[in-house]
C-alpha cells in the first residue's frame, strides 16, 4: 500500500517569500487592532471611573464648587436724599443698620433642614410667634362665619376684618403678633375650631406673604451687632440666610413733631412696581424698594430716591458675595437732599404751645360739660413770600413706626382714635372759619361799596342791639332771628373798625346781605330790637361774595402747597347748594356766610394765606415748604422761588374782582385795634412789636337761646404791623372761644419768634 502524501503546492520562484511576508503583515495588523481596542477600552473604563468619581463619589463637592461660582447681576440701591430744615438741621436721614435676610430659593429642599434653619433664625432674632388667618385653609364661602367667630373672641371689628380677608391676595393675615409662649399656646387651643386660624412662627408668616422666592426678604432690621455676627459666623450651616451690615434705614431724628410734613417711606405696591418704568421699559423699582408715603417724602420721591447702580458678583450657595467684577460696576448716585423753609426749633416750640393750649381747652370743656377737646393746628408763614416757618397739626403720629414696620395693633389704635392722628388738619381739615373770615369780608365789601353811590364806606355805621329779625314773607310779625355774639347788649353804632376789632356780627350781616326783592315781590328787610321801622340791607350778595373769596383770596381751591391730600374747602352759592343738598338759597344762607358760618368751609392753611395777603398789602403767595434741592457734594441743584398767585390791588378787568390798597389798609387798621381795644386785647402782647390780629369762634351744633355749646377756636395774627415778617393761624377743633384758647397759643408763637434772635435770623436768611 502506498502511503498517501500531501500534495505539494507549486509556487513560482520568489512568490513564496512574498506570501510569507504578507502573512506576517496580517498578523501584525491584527495585533495592532487588538492593542488599539484594548487601549480604547481601558480609556473608557478609566473615563467611566472618573465620571463615577466626579458624579457619585465627589458629586456633592463639585456641585458645591459649581454653586460657588454663580455669577449674578445685582442692582445697587442709591442712598435716599436727606430732608433738612432751612438751617441744615436733619429732619430725615439714613442710618446704617444690621439686617438679616432670607432667600427662600436658597433654603434646603428638605423640610426638616429648612425648618431647622428658620427655627435658628427665629430664635436668634427673637421673632416670636403670631396668630394668623391662613387664607388657603379658609373654605370658600365660609369667610363671614370665620370672621364672626374671630371678632367675638378677639374683639376686633368684623367689617374691617372681612374687608382684609376678602380684599387681599396675601397668604396670611395677622391677628396677633409678638406672642409669648403661654399666649401662643392659649390661642392655639382656644381657636383650634376656627378654620384657617393658627399660631405660626412670625418668620413663616413673613415668608408666606413674600411670593418672590429669588428675592431676599428682610426678616429683621436693626439687629444687635453681636447677634448678627453670630449668625454670620455660622453662614456655612445657614444656607439662604444673609447678614448685611450696610442696610440704610430711614430715620426721623426730630420725632413725630414733623410726621405730617415729612410723611414716611413704605414698601412699594405691586401696582407701583408695574407702573413705574424706565425710559427703556424696565422696572424703575425693585419689589423690596421703599417709596415716599405722604408729606415731603412723597412729594419729592423722584428727587430723593437717587439713581440705582449695578454690579456683577460671584456668589456662593448661601447667597454670600465672594467676588465682584469691578470693571463691570456702576456706582449708584445718591438722591438730592431737600432743604425746607421750616425752622426746626420753631416748629417744636409751636407744637408745644399748641399742645398746652389744647390741654387747657379740654380741661375747661370737661368741667363745663362739653365734648372732649384733643385736636388743633398752628401754622406760621412769612407773608412776604409764602414760606412756611412752622406747621403743627395735633394729634400727630410716629412716622418711624411705619418705616420699621408698624404693628397691626398700633395701626388700629391710630384708626380708632377719635381725634384722627393720621389726618393733617392744617391742609386736609375743613372747618367754618367763623369771625376770622371777617377781614376778608370787610375788604371785599368796602371795595364793592366804593363802586356804588349808596355802597359801604369806612364810616358807614350799622346799629347793633344784639340781634336782627328777618320776617317771613308770609308773616311779617314772625321771622328768623340772627344774633350777634354780644347778644345781651349789642355793640351800638358800629363802623368797619369797630366791626372788625369787636367782631360785630350784625355789622357783617349788612356787609354780606344785599338789597333785594323776595319771591313775593316785597323788598327784603329786617328789624332791630325796640325799633318798629324796617331796615334794608346794602351788602354784596352771595355771588359777589363767592367771586371775591374764590378769585381774590383763594378759597374754594387747594392753595398749591407741595403736600398731597390738600382739601379745596367750600365756598357755597345757590348753584352749589341746589346741586349738593337739593335746597334753594335763602337770605339766611347769605347772612350766615357773611360771618364765616353756614356751609362755608376752609382749611387752616387757606385762612392763614388769605390773612397773610392782607398783611402783605394784597400779595397772595403760593404757600411753600421747599427752599432748594442740594446735591451730595453740597452744591445747590435747584432753588424754588416765591410764586405770587395774585396781586389783588391790580385792576385786571371787569371779570376779575380786585381790591384797592386803601381798603386793605383800612382792614389792617381794624385788625390792629383788635389787639389794642377789641377781642384780642390782653391776648397778644409782644414787647416792642405792634401786632394785628383777629379772633374767631366758629359755632356748630344746636343753639340754645341764641348760644351755641360747641365752637372751633380760631385766632390769626401778624407782625410787625408796618412790615410783617410773620403771620400766624391757630385753630383748636371744638375748643370754644378763639380769643380765650387760641389767642394765647398765637401769642406764645409770636413771642418765640421775636424773642429768639436765632429763629428770627433763620427766617429772614
Amino acid at each position: 500500500m502506498f502511503k498517501k502524501n500531501k500534495r505539494m503546492e507549486l509556487v513560482r520562484p520568489g512568490e513564496r517569500r512574498r506570501r510569507e511576508e504578507s502573512d506576517g503583515d496580517d498578523n501584525r495588523i491584527t495585533r495592532r487592532v487588538l492593542l488599539a481596542r484594548g487601549t480604547i477600552g481601558l480609556a473608557f473604563v478609566g473615563l467611566g471611573g472618573k465620571l463615577w468619581q466626579m458624579q457619585i463619589a465627589e458629586g456633592n463637592e463639585f456641585r458645591r464648587i459649581a454653586r460657588e461660582n454663580v455669577i449674578e447681576f445685582q442692582r445697587l440701591k442709591a442712598p435716599r436724599g436727606r430732608i433738612l430744615d432751612r438751617a441744615g438741621e436733619p429732619l430725615a436721614e439714613n442710618r446704617r443698620s444690621w439686617s438679616v435676610q432670607v432667600t427662600q430659593s436658597r433654603l434646603p429642599d428638605d423640610k426638616d433642614q429648612r425648618e431647622h434653619i428658620l427655627g435658628v433664625v427665629s430664635q436668634k432674632l427673637a421673632l416670636g410667634k403670631s396668630l394668623v388667618i391662613d387664607r388657603t385653609l379658609v373654605p370658600v364661602g365660609s369667610e363671614a362665619a370665620v370672621v364672626n367667630a374671630i371678632s367675638k373672641r378677639l374683639e376686633v371689628d368684623s367689617a374691617t376684618l372681612i374687608a382684609r380677608l376678602t380684599g387681599s391676595d396675601i397668604a396670611m393675615l395677622m391677628l396677633r403678633e409678638n406672642l409669648s409662649e403661654q399666649d401662643a399656646a392659649g390661642y392655639a387651643a382656644s381657636m383650634i375650631d376656627i378654620p384657617g386660624v393658627r399660631v405660626v412662627n412670625t418668620i413663616d408668616y413673613q415668608l408666606a406673604n413674600h411670593p418672590l422666592e429669588d428675592m431676599p426678604l428682610i426678616v429683621k432690621k436693626d439687629v444687635d451687632q453681636a447677634v448678627a455676627l453670630d449668625l454670620a459666623s455660622n453662614a456655612l450651616y445657614l444656607p439662604g440666610v444673609i447678614v448685611d451690615d450696610a442696610l440704610l434705614v430711614r430715620h426721623y431724628p426730630a420725632g413725630p413733631t414733623f410726621s405730617h410734613i415729612l410723611g414716611y417711606v413704605g414698601p412699594i405696591t405691586e401696582e407701583e412696581y408695574d407702573h413705574e418704568l424706565t425710559p427703556s421699559g424696565g422696572h424703575l423699582y425693585e419689589t423690596d424698594d421703599r417709596v415716599g408715603r405722604g408729606g415731603i417724602e412723597q412729594a419729592l420721591e423722584t428727587s430723593l430716591r437717587g439713581e440705582k447702580g449695578a454690579r456683577w458678583v460671584q456668589i456662593d450657595a448661601n447667597g454670600v458675595v465672594r467676588d465682584e467684577l469691578l470693571d463691570q460696576r456702576k456706582d449708584p448716585r445718591a438722591g438730592l437732599s431737600a432743604r425746607l423753609t421750616l425752622i426746626r426749633d420753631f416748629q417744636i416750640a409751636a407744637e408745644a404751645a399748641l399742645r398746652d393750649g389744647i390741654a387747657n381747652a379740654n380741661a375747661d370743656a370737661l368741667e363745663n360739660g362739653r365734648d372732649p377737646v384733643g385736636a388743633g393746628v398752628a401754622i406760621a408763614m412769612n407773608p412776604q413770600n409764602g414760606e412756611i416757618l412752622a406747621m403743627a397739626s395735633l394729634p400727630t403720629f410716629d412716622n418711624q413706626k411705619f418705616v420699621d414696620g408698624i404693628s397691626d395693633a398700633d395701626y388700629q389704635a391710630y384708626l380708632d382714635d377719635p381725634f384722627e392722628p393720621l389726618l393733617d388738619r392744617s391742609i386736609s381739615g375743613q372747618f367754618p372759619p367763623g369771625s376770622t373770615f371777617k377781614p376778608m369780608m370787610a375788604a371785599a365789601g368796602l371795595h364793592d361799596g366804593a363802586q356804588r353811590p349808596d355802597g359801604l364806606r369806612p364810616d358807614t355805621k350799622f346799629r347793633c342791639l344784639g340781634r336782627i329779625r328777618v320776617p317771613w314773607t308770609w308773616d311779617e310779625t314772625q321771622g328768623n332771628d340772627y344774633p350777634c355774639w354780644e347778644l345781651e347788649t349789642g355793640h351800638g353804632d358800629v363802623d368797619v373798625f369797630t366791626g372788625i376789632s369787636h367782631s360785630c356780627d350784625v355789622y357783617f350781616y349788612n356787609v354780606g346781605a344785599p338789597d333785594s326783592v323776595a319771591d313775593n315781590g316785597v323788598r327784603v328787610h329786617f328789624y332791630i330790637p325796640n325799633d318798629p321801622n324796617q331796615h334794608f340791607f346794602m351788602g354784596m350778595g352771595v355771588e359777589k361774595m363767592h367771586a371775591y373769596m374764590t378769585k381774590v383770596f383763594g378759597y374754594g381751591r387747594a392753595s398749591g402747597i407741595e403736600l398731597a391730600g390738600e382739601a379745596d374747602g367750600i365756598v357755597p352759592n345757590p348753584k352749589w347748594l341746589f346741586q349738593t343738598l337739593d335746597q334753594n338759597w335763602s337770605i339766611g344762607d347769605t347772612i350766615n356766610m357773611s360771618i364765616g358760618q353756614g356751609h362755608l368751609l376752609c382749611t387752616p392753611l387757606q385762612l392763614l394765606n388769605s390773612t397773610a395777603s392782607i398783611a402783605a398789602g394784597g400779595k397772595l403767595f403760593r404757600p411753600r415748604l421747599i427752599r432748594d434741592l442740594v446735591r451730595e457734594d453740597g452744591v445747590v441743584d435747584r432753588t424754588f422761588q416765591p410764586e405770587m398767585i395774585n396781586d389783588m390791588t391790580i385792576d385786571k378787568g371787569p371779570n376779575d374782582p380786585w381790591i384797592a390798597a386803601e381798603h386793605l389798609a383800612t382792614v389792617r387798621e381794624g385788625m390792629r385795634r383788635t389787639v389794642t381795644e377789641g377781642t384780642g386785647m390782653g391776648k397778644v402782647d409782644v414787647p416792642g412789636i405792634e401786632i394785628g390780629a383777629k379772633s374767631g369762634t366758629a359755632e356748630y351744633g344746636e343753639a340754645v337761646e341764641g348760644k351755641y355749646k360747641q365752637g372751633h377756636a380760631w385766632f390769626t395774627a401778624f407782625g410787625p404791623f408796618e412790615n410783617p415778617e410773620i403771620c400766624v393761624a391757630v385753630m383748636i377743633s371744638g375748643g370754644g372761644a378763639g380769643s380765650v384758647y387760641s389767642g394765647p397759643i398765637a401769642n406764645s408763637i409770636l413771642r418765640t419768634y421775636f424773642e429768639n434772635q436765632s429763629i428770627r435770623d433763620a427766617a429772614r436768611a
